[in-house]
């Protein structure tokens, strides 16, 4: 017999034609991944299936030897595709029958339909699949189920994720056997040399996983906790963030506008933002954050060269000569972008985004960036990999680093914090 796994495996199922066909992106699935890892569970699966009982009946036929818990979500509304009561109940060789308490609360809800079969097709809902344990909605009209088989527990759960969470939270009570992931945001370094950096700092340690999640010039480590719990998970956390330097800019689990706002907020400084190629996108990454008025004073999306020079202050010489994609035309920009909006510190950006307009000299993917400080003001060139929105993308991590850099830097010096 093969030997009990440290922790109870688990596999979670979303139910939906429209996630499977694309029309929706999950976010339960994820979400009850996140919950279940930090209550105890191992989380071998994520599976999403259309709205077909056949294709339910079978996977937790499969799964239900092979798991302490099962947490299906989806499919338990009074529509025709709503298929997942029955396919568990056949999955688990049960009947359904109407629970009286459920036909009477859910007499309001009938009442509000104009027609009788639409009223009839909302009690639905009251089937109850034999020696369930039924969980109460707090919001919506379709109860949560739990049903204890001979191999563990399989929960039947709402879909809408405000009336899956509070379910949720009933299944799994107050079990919380581990710490919660710590999060260590990097940016300006590929994951292979950050998965390096946080090996080095990690070895010895024991009950300590982590997993490298990259995205557009940002890196994430998660550090989960495998056993080793709280003080060990804080202090492999410290030494992973000394070991990344300043490539880590926040220990927390804060983006890096959220870093950013929150730096400029504690100095008094205002933030400016010129933006070309971005088309404010850096704009509306810092506006995004909470309290951002107290540090943002505004951007100006300067995209025709002719509101450049009317707004920015760019000198038509200046792009007759260089061009809207230059060192010189984003310095004009950024100490535009300072001077018209009353800003401490300002970053712009200029570039080619594509798929068009590339040429041999200034290949799509070229960008211009340009940061000016009350010290000083520097331009940078960068050729960033990707179609349109991959650069977009990318170009606005890199005014945000660009930002974060000027707000490690003392006001009026050009050393390093």
């Amino acid at each position: 017999m093969d030997p009990e796994p440290a922790s109870p495996t688990a596999a979670v199922l979303v139910v939906g034609t429209e996630l499977t066909s694309g029309l929706h992106s999950d976010t339960n699935g994820p979400e009850v991944a996140r919950t279940l890892e930090d209550a105890g569970y191992d989380v071998r699966s994520v599976t999403a299936l259309p709205d077909d009982a056949d294709a339910i009946t079978s996977f937790l036929t499969r799964a239900l030897p092979r798991h302490r818990l099962i947490v299906v979500t989806g499919g338990l509304g009074p529509t025709h595709d709503d298929v997942t009561r029955e396919a568990a109940a056949r999955a688990l060789g049960r009947t359904l029958t109407c629970d009286e308490g459920l036909l009477q609360s859910l007499g309001p809800a009938v009442a509000r339909h104009g027609s009788a079969e639409a009223g009839a097709r909302v009690l639905r809902q009251a089937e109850i699949i034999d020696g369930a344990r039924i969980l109460t909605p707090t919001l919506g009209t379709a109860p949560g189920q739990v049903l204890e088989h001979e191999h563990g527990t399989l929960a039947l759960l709402p879909g809408p994720p405000h009336e899956m969470r509070p379910m949720l939270r009933m299944l799994l009570g107050d079990r919380s056997i581990h710490a919660s992931p710590r999060i260590l945001r990097t940016i300006g370094h590929p994951e292979s040399d950050i998965q390096l950096l946080v090996e080095g700092a990690l070895a010895g340690s024991s009950g300590i996983a982590f997993t490298i999640l990259a995205s557009a010039g940002l890196v994430d480590v998660i550090l989960r906790d495998g056993g080793a719990g709280e003080t060990a998970l804080d202090t492999a956390a410290h030494a992973a963030a000394a070991e990344l330097g300043d490539a880590c800019y926040s220990t927390d689990g804060s983006t890096l506008a959220e870093t950013i706002v929150r730096a400029a907020a504690r100095r008094g400084l205002r933030l400016g933002t010129a933006e070309s190629c971005t088309g404010g996108m850096v704009a509306s990454a810092l506006t995004d954050v909470s309290g951002s008025s107290a540090a943002f004073a505004g951007g100006v999306v300067a995209y025709a060269d002719a509101v450049k020079s009317a707004i920015l202050g760019v000198s038509s010489a200046t792009l007759e000569a260089h061009g809207a994609v230059s060192a010189e035309t984003a310095i004009a920009m950024a100490e535009g972008a300072r001077t018209c909006l009353g800003a401490d510190i300002a970053v712009a950006t200029t570039g080619i985004a594509g798929p068009t307009g590339g040429s041999p000299a200034k290949p799509v993917g070229t960008v211009w960036f340009a940061i000016a400080t009350p010290a000083e003001t520097h331009a940078e060139c960068r050729m960033l990999p990707g179609d349109r929105d991959g650069v977009r993308t990318r170009a606005t991590v890199a005014a945000l680093g660009l930002l974060l850099r000027a707000l490690r830097t003392p006001a009026g010096s050009g050393d390093d914090a």
